[in-house]
């Protein structure tokens, strides 16, 4: 039987704290912000501040402690049930309390579903590729050595983006990436994927469905940058900037093509056009930044010319220009300024503003 001892492990360290993950001094993505940024799959439409500093925090204590209980019997076959409430200061509202959990209910679910035939050989498994890693909440083996990846969601199905199908198709891109990731990273071959839905003493296992290889790998091939907006205490904002057109495309397969409306009509848009442009945007705000910061750098250091695989950096030296001043010519002499005037008619701009 194949044991944990048998899957190579990543030199990606996870900051559980920060939720964050480096390869030496690379900081890398993780998976959900990639899944919804460049697929558009599991995203919740804007929420009030409320929302995201109190409720939102407060599910996700309960979601964290469900994990850890599944965890701690796996590895231990220890019951761990319950969890104290925490305190927690909101960034706009008074102090408030993470509840206390009993995630009894869930545990025992989680113990009828699981085979008899199946052992978990690793929790919380650390996978990565490219510019992206993530944590397997559960490899399990069978007794003839099939292996299946398992994620653990809690999410209210009545909230989700489509509700349990939704939940379905995020996590066949999510478990799907893993599978890639996991195979690339052990050279062992995955047998399945499943989805373990708990909520509130309710419980669902899933089959999911696995996504085309080539497809998962275009998406893991996605470049990243830093989101200058970023805001931690926004679960919705994103830390990263994706840029994928080509994966883009795809999400008008996976989303309806929505009507964007203007002040006189209302245009069909395809989602690919929407997330294409806003990513181009985003990366361009992005680039602006680091070009200032990389200027910054070379001014300090004194050099005029840095150069790299990718692209060379080249500052110019000051120099003075001559320029026409028609706002002069036409204050001081208007006859001789209306003289020279044309009036070419010229196409109507185009301008792309980010929100």
């Amino acid at each position: 039987m194949i044991s944990k001892a048998d899957l190579k492990q990543s030199e990606v360290v996870f900051n559980e704290l920060a939720h964050t993950y480096l390869r030496g001094d690379t900081k890398l993505s993780g998976i959900t912000g990639l899944i919804h940024s460049v697929l558009l799959v599991g995203v919740y439409p804007d929420a009030s501040d409320y929302v995201k500093e109190v409720q939102i925090p407060k599910a996700g204590y309960y979601g964290k402690s469900v994990h850890k209980a599944i965890q701690t019997w796996d590895e231990l076959g220890i019951e761990m049930t319950q969890f104290p409430a925490i305190p927690f200061k909101p960034k706009h509202f008074k102090e408030d309390v993470k509840p206390a959990q009993d995630v009894s209910a869930e545990l025992a679910y989680y113990r009828k579903v699981k085979p008899r035939t199946c052992k978990t050989i690793a929790s919380e498994f650390t996978v990565d590729h490219g510019n992206f890693a993530s944590q397997i909440d559960c490899v399990w083996v069978t007794d003839d050595g099939d292996i299946y990846l398992v994620d653990h969601k809690t999410n209210n199905l009545d909230f989700y983006p489509g509700g349990a199908a939704g939940l379905k198709e995020y996590l066949s891109w999510q478990l799907s990436c893993y599978a890639v990731m996991f195979e690339h990273q052990t050279g062992l071959k995955v047998k399945g994927l499943l989805g373990n839905w708990l909520r509130k003493g309710a419980g669902e296992l899933w089959r999911i469905e696995r996504k085309p290889d080539e497809q998962v790998t275009k998406l893991l091939n996605t470049d990243i940058l830093p989101n200058p907006e970023y805001d931690k205490d926004d679960p919705f904002s994103e830390r990263w900037i994706y840029i994928n057109p080509e994966m883009q495309v795809t999400a008008a397969k996976v989303e309806e093509v929505k009507p964007v409306a203007t002040a006189t009509d209302a245009l069909a848009v395809p989602v690919d056009v929407v997330s294409a442009i806003t990513a181009l945007l985003r990366a361009e705000k992005a680039a602006k930044a680091m070009k200032e910061k990389l200027r910054e750098i070379m001014e300090a250091a004194g050099v005029s010319k840095w150069e790299c695989p990718e692209f060379t950096a080249t500052i110019g030296k000051p120099s003075e220009t001559t320029t026409f001043d028609s706002t002069a010519l036409k204050k001081a002499d208007p006859e001789t300024y209306n003289k020279f005037l044309k009036t070419p008619t010229r196409k109507g701009s185009f301008k792309i503003t980010a929100k």
